[in-house]
């Protein structure tokens, strides 16, 4: 066989590999379209405690490494828009992490659910506040520090016999004080009578009349 002949019989088949690449690139662009293209669903649901009926406000709702993600309102209740495939975090402050995978085949345009959350108390590790910034600091600020008077010097200058009864002379009297002090003269009046009777003066010469007469 001639090489012409040989170039005639391999050329329809050199053609149809050529083409074959070309119609896989016209293909491959609505295949991928078609795989990235996900149906957009509404999630909507409660968050609760345990197996309560109690909503868990302000827990975390969304799908991790995206934009998409929202807060449960004072009740629990939450709505948000994601996409069939997406994994949705449920995440709260002293409840366990749940998960939720919206199917990928999912038709419906809305997804309801209920979660519930596990609780998880967390103790959070001690913080000791330090108002210095290094050691050295410190030392310096407790050596320099003054210590306030015990209270002795203080007392002292109070308890001055010349100062009280200046500030007793100058001090005006309340009226509580003022009723206490009548009330301290009433009753000196009344011992004053007892211990001094009324003397009757008409009586007095017939007492010197007996005394003298040895009458007792």
């Amino acid at each position: 066989m001639t090489f012409p002949a040989i170039l005639r019989a391999s050329l329809p088949n050199a053609l149809k590999w050529m083409w074959l690449p070309l119609f896989l690139l016209l293909l491959t662009p609505d295949k991928a379209e078609a795989q990235t293209r996900q149906r957009v669903v509404q999630l909507s649901g409660f968050v609760a405690t345990g197996d309560s009926l109690y909503g868990v406000a302000g827990a975390g709702v969304f799908v991790p490494g995206t934009n998409r993600g929202t807060y449960t309102n004072d009740y629990g209740y939450f709505s948000m828009p994601v996409l069939a495939g997406d994994s949705v975090l449920f995440a709260a402050l002293g409840f366990k992490t749940q998960y939720l995978i919206i199917p990928k085949n999912y038709e419906s345009q809305s997804y309801s659910i209920i979660m519930q959350m596990q609780e998880d108390p967390t103790e959070l590790p001690t913080v000791e506040v330090f108002p210095w910034p290094t050691e050295r600091d410190f030392k310096e600020a407790v050596a320099n520090v003054r210590l306030p008077d015990k209270g002795t010097a203080i007392i002292t200058r109070d308890l001055d016999p010349r100062r009280l009864e200046e500030m007793s002379r100058i001090t005006p009297m309340s009226d509580a004080q003022n009723f206490r002090f009548w009330q301290q003269q009433q009753i000196q009046q009344q011992q004053n009578r007892h211990m001094y009777p009324t003397v009757n003066m008409m009586a007095i010469p017939q007492l010197l009349r007996g005394l003298l007469n040895g009458n007792k």
